[in-house]
């Protein structure tokens, strides 16, 4: 489903703007109907490498294909559904305005919008909460209508990126259970984490970065709290 080859990403930063090299030939495949794990401390270059996924930049080198499309073109952006670290949404609106709003930006017409939104209120747990403004949402509730906007024009792969993140014990299990239910639909699920325990019991594999370089593949098992303090 995602098949990243060879793939250098640099930045300008500074007065002098200086380049500085952040993914140093990534190396990753992701199978089809997966729940794929992508662990890193922060700063090893989890968001950059999800940015390349979903099409927000381009590689300097390499490559990143979604199901066979270039991950910048239309026809892999169509099959992708994404959850950002940290989503903005406006807060005047509803859960379901927010659907309208997303779903029109996803090409949706009003009218198929509103055939989809219980279901995929159901699927996050947030039918009851639909009518309810987004200031007077949890942590959580947000989280949970980032993943619904994910969904809404029905993506084969789901891109979280860190998806617990900010959220309290009880909201990382919900998380979690969340991730199972939408994985045993047959999507292909790849999210990041920086906690090990998050991505331990809910992964078929996970990838390991640090420092811009995949150090590992493999079976959660593979790793242990210690590979992320190297």
């Amino acid at each position: 489903m995602i098949e990243v080859a060879g793939v250098v990403q640099e930045f300008r930063a500074g007065f002098w703007m200086k380049k500085t090299r952040v993914l140093h030939g990534v190396d990753l495949q992701v199978p089809e109907g997966s729940v794929f794990g992508f662990l890193g401390a922060n700063g090893a270059g989890k968001t950059t490498l999800i940015h390349l996924m979903v099409g927000i930049r381009r590689p300097v080198l390499g490559s990143v294909k979604i199901n066979g499309f270039e991950a910048h073109t239309a026809e892999a952006r169509c099959r992708v559904g994404y959850l950002p670290e940290r989503p903005y949404f406006y807060e005047h609106l509803t859960g379901q305005g927010l659907l309208h709003f997303f779903g029109a930006l996803s090409g949706l017409t009003s009218q198929q919008v509103d055939e989809r939104l219980e279901r995929v209120l159901n699927a996050v747990g947030m039918w009851k909460a639909r009518d309810v403004e987004l200031r007077r949402y949890s942590k959580g509730m947000l989280q949970r209508m980032g993943i619904a906007q994910a969904i809404l024009h029905d993506p084969q792969l789901l891109i979280l990126d860190e998806p617990m993140s900010g959220l309290d014990p009880v909201g990382r299990k919900e998380m979690r259970d969340l991730i199972r239910r939408l994985a045993e639909q047959g999507r292909t699920l790849f999210f990041s984490s920086h906690v090990l325990p998050d991505v331990d019991s809910i992964c078929d594999q996970v990838a390991l970065i640090q420092e811009g370089r995949i150090v590992g593949t493999g079976p959660v098992g593979t790793f242990s709290e210690g590979d992320f303090q190297k």
